[in-house]
């Protein structure tokens, strides 16, 4: 997976937090309420690509059209940079300035030394710190992370509880322990009904939840770039 894409499913996730709990449905509700979230999720998937079109969007507003050939060279340079910074980001948890210093050197090396890195508040309070390659304003955006080991443990950790039954107490200290163990200081976590469904898992995740069982419901990083951890059930 590539840097570009785990910040989109970050921000799958951070969209993700409107969709309103659930409570646990009957089963002929069930299936009503499982093609509605995957409808939502579809919906989500289209608000992120609008977003991401927006944000270019503002970005070049004031610039003049570019020619076929620039933005061939644009998207080329996008997924270049996109690709090295993946490849160079991708297993560690960088700070803004380890970020900075790292992407300034990437972009001298690939012979992109006028392109320039955008940081603000959102990520003032990130324990990491992620990038994300805009080709049309020839930028790199610094962006809220949880990192590489945090997202692989977690990773993990969803599909153990995906592989048993698990309680409210039981599936909140597991959590909890996986991001101290992870070097996550004092999380944040919250515990409520399915905030919606992994692609990877579908049905078997709701089915799960009305099975009495608690799985892991993503994360979502504040303006300032601070997370919080979620669990589900029923």
């Amino acid at each position: 997976m590539t840097r570009f894409d785990n910040e989109l499913r970050l921000r799958l996730e951070h969209l993700a937090a409107a969709v309103p709990t659930a409570a646990t449905p009957s089963t002929a509700v069930g299936m009503a309420t499982r093609k509605s979230r995957r409808l939502q999720l579809a919906l989500l998937i289209a608000a992120t690509l609008l977003l991401v079109a927006a944000t270019s969007l503002v970005t070049t507003a004031t610039r003049p059209p570019r020619t076929p050939a620039q933005q061939t060279r644009d998207a080329a340079d996008e997924e270049l940079v996109r690709n090295d910074l993946g490849a160079v980001m991708e297993n560690g948890c960088l700070s803004a300035s380890q970020a900075n210093a790292l992407i300034r050197a990437r972009l001298v090396t690939l012979g992109l030394a006028d392109w320039s890195i955008r940081a603000d508040d959102s990520i003032r309070d990130a324990p990491c710190v992620g990038a994300a390659a805009v080709g049309d304003s020839h930028e790199v955006i610094l962006t809220p992370s949880m990192g590489a080991p945090v997202a692989k443990a977690l990773d993990a950790m969803q599909a153990d509880l995906m592989n048993r039954c698990l309680g409210r107490a039981d599936a909140a200290n597991l959590l909890h322990s996986m991001l101290v163990n992870a070097g996550v200081r004092d999380p944040k976590i919250e515990v409520g009904g399915a905030r919606g469904v992994p692609l990877e898992y579908g049905d078997a995740y709701l089915k799960h939840i009305e099975d009495g069982c608690y799985v892991y419901g993503g994360a979502q990083f504040d303006g300032s770039g601070r997370y919080t951890w979620f669990l589900s059930g029923p």
